[in-house]
């Protein structure tokens, strides 16, 4: 995996155009310079995982490299807690009874979240030169793609089992199903669109929207009405701070 990780720094980076000539010759701002940055940001689920999460607060940090004038390359982490899940509010039916009627039932001891780790390698391609000087761009739009490893957990415990027997007596709320864990490494990529603002000469603030798609699944339960889920989106919408250091 490290491989991987390397060899893909490698491609971005010389995929990357250099400094032009003239950029020697003038006041380049951040230009070559590499930074830190810290990121907070809602995350929204959406399509299958809107089923099953809320929104949820999400923190990260990044090393960045201002390439040249329009491109800059980040190294990722932030980290997601979707806490609780709807599947704590799922019901099934199970005839009381009588097979003919049936109860809607809960299971009060339910419990469901989710995280996930993204480790990511993004590429920013800023609309508007920044070149510096008094005369120079110190901010703007800019596009911003990447891709790499997002490790997820889902775990839930607690569900009565919704396939035991009326046995006279009512559903038996101490049977439940085995907790289990939805857990895996999966590939992602994610794109989106920001605006970055220059404070001064080495820091920056910017906002960006950004669509996450992970390559993973979490398993359906059928009998509490939740589908399989493959594969996972969520929307992002915030806030980072920048500093460059070097």
């Amino acid at each position: 995996m490290k491989r991987v990780i390397i060899s893909a720094v490698c491609l971005m980076f010389f995929a990357l155009p250099g400094n032009s000539y003239g950029d020697a010759h003038q006041d380049t701002g951040v230009v070559g310079k590499v930074g830190l940055g810290l990121s907070g940001n809602f995350n929204f689920p959406v399509f299958g995982m809107k089923d099953r999460f809320r929104a949820q607060e999400a923190f990260g940090l990044y090393f960045t490299y201002a390439r040249n004038a329009r491109n800059t390359l980040e190294v990722e982490f932030h980290r997601t807690h979707f806490d609780p899940g709807k599947i704590q509010e799922a019901t099934f039916y199970w005839p009381e009874d009588k097979p003919e009627e049936w109860q809607k039932i809960t299971s009060p001891l339910a419990r469901n979240s989710m995280t996930v780790n993204a480790f990511t390698i993004n590429g920013l391609y800023h609309l508007k030169e920044r070149t510096g000087g008094s005369d120079g761009v110190t901010g703007g739009p800019f596009i911003t793609y990447g891709g790499g490893f997002y490790h997820y957990k889902n775990s839930v415990s607690g569900l009565i089992f919704a396939g035991q027997p009326n046995l006279g007596g009512g559903i038996d709320t101490t049977l439940e199903l085995a907790p289990f864990n939805d857990t895996d490494v999966a590939w992602g990529l994610n794109v989106g669109l920001g605006v970055e603002v220059m404070a001064s000469s080495r820091a920056a603030v910017d906002a960006r929207a950004r669509w996450n798609l992970l390559i993973g699944e979490l398993r359906q339960l059928e009998s509490y009405g939740v589908a399989r889920t493959f594969p996972l989106h969520y929307f992002e919408i915030g806030l980072s701070v920048k500093y460059y250091v070097m």
